[in-house]
């Protein structure tokens, strides 16, 4: 069966010539002309991949990526960010946002391709079973519907999903220290491309760690030559 891929694009010349393409390597192309448009088709078809541009009239692609990443419907869907204005550090606030990857346009056809197919390879590759509804480690429970922790009976809501993603990824791994290469694969989905790339996770940790109040020598923890671990405090 082809893979489903949805298009959300306001710019129509643009939607057809990327949706011609794709039909070419036999997907099923959805396209959607606006963000709420999009969120409707993807909660009614469930697509294996989403193709969101940044720039909408009406509903901005980063609340839209948002959205489906907060709806337990579509959470698990792989999102790809295209953008033509590639201003500094909006790749992360788009991966805080929980895309899973993010190109800029005009972005050559072969470059397009291999991103859907090592995205479309990742879900290909999992069971599709749903991760567990929470983790709890040492009086430190996580919410995966909710995307809330808790820690000690206080509620810290304002991870963002890869944040978030992150932390459940290493609670899930505890007390297994994991390397940078790793975590990257395993909650962004795909391969690092570069050292540059690896630095988002670092990014990601320490703000994981000024949102909850930890320092680096408690809870997720710098393990020297092997990664990160999320290790309860001693008491």
């Amino acid at each position: 069966m082809a893979a489903k891929v949805l298009l959300i694009e306001d710019d129509a010349s643009f939607r057809k010539a990327v949706s011609d393409v794709l039909a070419l390597e036999g997907y099923e192309v959805l396209q959607a002309p606006s963000g709420k448009a999009g969120i409707i088709a993807a909660q009614k078809e469930t697509p294996d991949l989403v193709l969101l541009d940044l720039i909408m009239p009406g509903m901005k692609g980063l609340e839209v990526c948002q959205f489906l990443k907060q709806d337990a419907q579509t959470a698990r869907v792989p999102i790809i960010i295209l953008t033509g204005n590639d201003k500094e550090g909006q790749d992360i606030a788009c991966l805080d946002m929980g895309a899973d990857d993010y190109l800029t346009k005009p972005v050559k056809t072969p470059r397009l391709l291999a991103y859907c197919r090592a995205l479309l390879r990742r879900t290909a590759g999992e069971d599709r079973e749903a991760p567990p509804p929470r983790v709890e480690v040492d009086g430190l429970s996580l919410d995966y519907a909710r995307k809330l922790v808790n820690l000690a009976g206080k509620d810290y809501p304002h991870l963002t999903p890869k944040e978030f993603e992150l932390l459940f990824f290493l609670a899930r791994r505890t007390p297994n220290p994991t390397d940078r290469a790793c975590v990257y694969r395993e909650v962004w989905g795909v391969e690092a491309p570069s050292d540059g790339a690896l630095k988002t996770v670092e990014v990601h940790v320490r703000r994981v760690r000024l949102k909850l109040g930890w320092r680096s020598d408690q809870w997720l923890v710098s393990v020297s030559g092997r990664g990160y671990a999320l290790i309860p405090p001693k008491r």
